[in-house]
């Protein structure tokens, strides 16, 4: 099951800080016109006009003219700035921390740039290089409850649960209404209370955490199970991830102590996986577990969380090897919308009934592009993409093409 702390760390977190601070045109000094000031003048203009590389390059030469005033070299960082996070806004990462590291050239220690150039680093997909960055911005005095609360949800699921303390209590600090750094808070709170004494293995994928003293029979066998996992999940999704994940085996009362899910739920990825301490079962149907909760890792990744539940849902179970009821029939007005909202019902059996229409929709779209074309669904969505749109552009329908095809399928 993915849980909702999957959906807070996409929109929570990154979403609130994809729009740059509020950054002027460039104002003319005060101080005497210079021999810069004609190219300063033109840069101005296209800048306002969002023409971005030409309005740096005047402000460069500007800035080249007359070397000696440092407020030409700060139009320059806050061009690339701007550009920066315009390049980020068209799903271009990459491009854009490289014009982040330019700005950063010219002002070292800005704030803003800084944390343009982690934000872009986490859309990369290089999380790790990230937290220097918004570490620095906040220490140059970026005081922004959003950069603090990005840097909580990071350093949580690093498993450095207190230096996401740290953050969240300054943010509270500042606004002690935040609701998404109070919540985030108790979480932390919670896990770092039950795991305090848990013994923490780590091998060159995972970070297993159990609770001390605990048989190791159990723990072989969750690790020959996740490392099937990424077997299994890396050849189906070409997935194969750059930094360790980490894993967590609560006793059922731990687990539903810092979940605070409904008894229902078997096993949780809010960027960790959270599993229960299974009873006596079979490998089979630990390995199925175990896939289904890091197929939702790679499906997160690889949609940078913009993955609605319906497609994290059908697709995990697809993954774990579950396949669709031939005889499933569907009352009423199916949509995608509509399969969404029962997935994530909190009524257990509407919600059991979302699940079976989910991996029905997925394995259907499966059979129409195989898993290449998922994967291409899961990165359209990643780059920004509607869900109508993303369907169009991989399997040259319309959505509600799709959707009609559907309910003469399942009857409905």
């Amino acid at each position: 099951m993915v849980g909702l702390g999957i959906t807070l760390l996409a929109s929570g977190g990154l979403a609130a800080l994809r729009a740059p601070r509020a950054v002027e045109t460039p104002q003319t000094p005060a101080a005497a016109v210079g021999t810069g000031f004609p190219l300063r003048e033109e840069a101005m203009r296209l800048y306002a006009d969002g023409q971005f590389p030409l309005a740096c390059e005047r402000f460069h030469r500007a800035a080249d003219a007359e070397p000696g005033r440092a407020a030409l070299r700060q139009d320059v960082a806050r061009c690339f700035e701007s550009w920066g996070w315009q390049t980020l806004r068209d799903n271009r990462p990459q491009e854009a921390t490289l014009l982040f590291r330019v700005g950063l050239r010219e002002m070292p220690d800005d704030p803003g740039l800084l944390r343009g150039l982690g934000v872009a680093s986490i859309h990369e997909g290089r999380v790790e290089e990230a937290v220097g960055p918004l570490e620095q911005a906040v220490g140059r005095g970026e005081a922004d409850a959003e950069v603090q609360l990005l840097l909580a949800r990071l350093y949580s699921q690093r498993d450095e649960p207190d230096a996401a303390v740290r953050h969240l209590r300054a943010v509270l600090h500042r606004v002690p209404e935040h609701p998404a750094a109070r919540e985030l808070l108790d979480k932390v709170e919670r896990e770092r209370h039950v795991e305090d004494h848990f013994d923490r293995l780590t091998t060159t994928r995972f970070v297993v955490k159990a609770r001390r003293g605990q048989d190791t029979t159990t723990r072989h066998a969750l690790l020959a199970s996740l490392d099937a996992a990424w077997e299994r999940v890396g050849a189906e999704l070409g997935y194969r991830p750059t930094e360790r994940l980490t894993v967590v085996l609560y006793d059922t009362e731990q687990f539903r102590s810092v979940t605070r899910v409904h008894g229902e739920v078997s096993a949780v990825f809010d960027g960790k996986i959270r599993l229960p301490l299974p009873g006596p079962t079979s490998a089979s149907a630990l390995e199925r577990l175990v896939t289904h909760e890091y197929a939702h890792a790679a499906i997160h990744v690889l949609s940078r969380g913009r993955a609605p539940r319906w497609l994290h849902e059908g697709l995990a179970q697809l993954l774990e090897g579950a396949t669709a009821d031939p005889s499933l029939r569907v009352p009423g007005h199916l949509t995608l919308m509509g399969i969404e909202a029962l997935v994530g019902d909190a009524e257990p059996l509407r919600a059991r009934a979302g699940y079976q229409v989910a991996l029905w929709v997925t394995e259907d779209l499966a059979r129409r592009g195989g898993m290449p074309g998922l994967r291409a669904f899961l990165e359209r969505l990643g780059a920004g993409d509607a869900v109508p749109a993303a369907v169009t552009r991989v399997y040259g329908l319309r959505a509600a093409e799709l959707e009609s095809q559907w309910r003469n399928l399942l009857g409905s």
